[in-house]
């Protein structure tokens, strides 16, 4: 994902979003991925915590409306912020949360922050993004885990 800053050109609006993808990595390893799709496609992969020890990486389809719910959290103005961002006064893990948008002309754009566990991170509108995509995936994800479980015990 290229992260370009919007000059002069028209900010994408949010209704515009097909696609959204969140990363959070932490003192290098991945600890949360989430992709929700228009068409319903869906990935996760962790919690997102510190402490993360869930590496699979689930993948599927849902008829839910997790999508629609997800993006609902993103608005025209936080549009107009997009790009880098490097926070200072860093204490604690070093922390990487990117969050690509797909819009529905093919291009590409989103939100990136370094910042580290123990000091200030995000806006607060970007951490309700990133917790809410949690809650809103959280469900899927515990049945897709618990279907892989069975599953392996069947082997």
């Amino acid at each position: 994902m290229q992260f370009k800053k919007e000059g002069l050109v028209a900010v994408p609006k949010a209704s515009e979003i097909n696609l959204l993808s969140i990363s959070l990595e932490i003192d290098g390893r991945r600890s949360l991925f989430i992709l929700l799709a228009k068409d319903g496609s869906i990935n996760r992969l962790g919690t997102g915590t510190i402490d993360n020890k869930d590496y699979d990486l689930y993948i599927g389809i849902t008829k839910d409306l997790l999508f629609e719910h997800a993006i609902t959290y993103i608005t025209d103005d936080m549009l107009q912020y997009m790009g880098s961002y490097d926070i200072p006064n860093k204490k604690g893990l070093p922390c990487r949360l990117s969050i690509g948008l797909q819009f529905n002309n093919g291009e590409e754009n989103g939100f990136e922050f370094n910042y580290a566990s123990e000091s200030e991170g995000p806006p607060d509108e970007i951490s309700e993004l990133l917790i809410a995509a949690v809650q809103i995936t959280e469900p899927w994800y515990e049945s897709q885990k618990k279907i892989s479980s069975k599953n392996n015990k069947s082997m």
